[in-house]
């Protein structure tokens, strides 16, 4: 298990210059010290000192993050923001209710009886690849009028949904998935809706893999501009941030 806890030198690292307050695309729109990196870093230091509890109020911050890493490209200090995230929302999962509850919702019998991942069925063409995501209707359309044929026997993302909530076992085994059908399926290569650096990333510090393939973000292929522009991936919706504000006042 991934714990909070080993992040604390890190944590300790923030010198406070701000430089992530101008970069937050959250705190550009909601104006909130606490949408930072500074100001989570702030709380989760409180929570590593027993100072703060880790409670929802506390946990709505974390959901507040977008995941886009511009906090980390402008940090002095070269602090893994998105990984202290990931650690304190896995710790809010696994010692709440709250996150008992998201547990139960995201294992793999609640996920087999209500939610059975649909078919996929694609024309054939010479470039065979494999397409991790969500918007599987709409991404088979646009390879297919690319002259590619996906090989995907059934609809499987790389578990953005697992990473966002903090379900580190539960992601494991999605990225475990994803390799096997790389290994079994053996396309020329594979597609994200994240770029590729993000993609090798999270596979290799979650997973420990490091595939041998060649990997291409969605947005790179032709008439692909309106999918990515609405598709919904939490990870860089920059457009949801006007949405979050909404919900923290309803």
């Amino acid at each position: 298990m991934i714990k909070l806890k080993q992040y604390k030198e890190s944590i300790h690292k923030c010198s406070k210059c701000g430089l992530c307050q101008e970069s937050c695309p959250v705190y550009v729109e909601s104006g909130n010290e606490c949408d930072t990196a500074r100001g989570i870093l702030i709380l989760l230091k409180g929570i590593i000192n027993g100072e703060v509890p880790l409670r929802r109020e506390m946990n709505k911050y974390l959901d507040k993050c977008l995941r886009c890493g511009k906090c980390f490209d402008v940090c002095p200090s070269e602090i893994p923001i998105e990984d202290i995230i990931f650690a304190a929302k896995c710790k809010y999962l696994y010692r709440s209710l709250s996150g008992l509850k998201t547990r139960i919702m995201q294992s793999a019998f609640v996920k087999r009886v209500f939610s059975k991942p649909g078919k996929i069925v694609s024309e054939r063409f010479e470039t065979k690849v494999l397409y991790f995501g969500e918007n599987f209707k709409e991404v088979l359309k646009l390879l297919n009028s690319n002259s590619i044929e996906l090989l995907n026997p059934v609809v499987s993302d790389w578990g953005a949904e697992y990473l966002l909530s903090g379900n580190i076992i539960r992601f494991r085994k999605v990225i475990n998935n994803c390799m096997r059908q790389i290994a079994e399926l053996n396309p020329k290569f594979i597609i994200v809706d994240i770029p590729e650096e993000k993609f090798r990333y999270l596979i290799k510090m979650y997973g420990g893999y490091s595939p041998n393939i060649e990997i291409k973000y969605l947005g790179e292929y032709q008439g692909s501009d309106e999918l990515v522009n609405r598709f919904f991936n939490p990870l860089y919706a920059e457009k949801l941030v006007k949405e979050l504000k909404a919900k923290e006042y309803q």
